[in-house]
């Protein structure tokens, strides 16, 4: 498939370019501002400076160097003292280990959503409901030039192909509660959603396993989204491959089947008979001041 060379995504709707000027949302205290700094290694993949870090997340930097040396202190980063760098340690890649395992039946999730940018040229996204939103919360692209697209990205819940995946989880009633919400909400659209299209769609994704969405949030961009056949707690997630708008028809097909690929070499026990998983947490066995015996 052809690399996808959409407009700048920060070049959009008010509401993509507000996310995009704040990748990472606002800050609240120091929680909030530590996932933001290990969420921004994720995106970076590399070591970065105390004012790389400060730059990029808009932090004053003497608080940037407390976090981060804080962080370091409690064994989640690493100090290159002659390079002034920082980067994470494996204790990071643990916090979510268990979970992860539980998800996919073989290879990892890194490797799925990297397979689906690679073998498609595109970008891969992956999304999970956020109020009323969709929010990316991994994505992948085979264009290393491409910019804009971050986690923590909000997407429009009833407009985004990614979104109405999510909403096709839902009864038609909670459809139509959240298309009131949004309509009462949202300022960043001149045209109203309209609740009885949107459910006859609702119907059609639920009949293919698929949703599309053409120019809806970024101008000249399309998404071909479907819902990854396995639930996080109570939490259903959806992926989508971004290409040119003019480009849709003619990769339809081939991302549709790339996509049911997808889920077969990467949840075979799942993907074949359309079964949902669900990923229950297991019952709590340790509490932060719990005292034993």
């Amino acid at each position: 498939m052809d690399n996808l060379d959409a407009p700048d995504p920060e070049q959009s709707l008010s509401l993509t370019r507000v996310a995009l000027e704040q990748p990472y949302g606002k800050s609240v205290g120091s929680v909030h501002r530590a996932l933001e700094l290990l969420e921004l290694f994720a995106v970076e993949q590399r070591a970065l400076t105390v004012g790389e870090v400060a730059q990029r997340l808009g932090y004053p930097q003497s608080s940037t160097s407390v976090l981060l040396h804080g962080l370091r202190d409690m064994g989640y980063l690493l100090h290159d003292r002659h390079a002034r760098t920082f980067v994470p340690t494996l204790r990071v890649s643990f916090l979510g280990l268990w979970l992860h395992e539980r998800v996919l039946a073989q290879g990892s999730l890194l490797e799925f959503m990297e397979m689906l940018a690679h073998r498609s040229g595109q970008v891969a996204m992956l999304a999970m409901q956020n109020g009323l939103h969709a929010q990316y919360i991994h994505i992948v692209s085979a264009r290393s030039s491409r910019v804009g697209l971050k986690p923590g990205l909000l997407r429009p819940i009833c407009r985004s192909a990614v979104g109405k995946v999510l909403l096709s989880t839902m009864s038609d009633e909670q459809v139509l509660r959240i298309v009131r919400n949004v309509n009462a909400t949202d300022e960043d659209f001149a045209q109203p959603v309209d609740g009885r299209a949107l459910l006859q769609e609702m119907a059609e994704i639920r009949a293919t396993g698929f949703a599309y969405s053409v120019d809806a949030v970024t101008q000249g961009s399309s998404v071909i989204a479907a819902r990854v056949p396995v639930d996080v707690g109570d939490q259903p997630l959806a992926v989508g491959i971004g290409v040119n708008s003019w480009q849709r028809e003619a990769l339809k097909a081939s991302v549709e089947a790339l996509l049911l690929e997808a889920f077969q070499t990467y949840f075979p026990q799942r993907a074949g008979a359309g079964e949902r998983a669900r990923v229950q947490y297991p019952q709590a066995e340790y509490a932060i001041n719990k005292s034993a015996g």
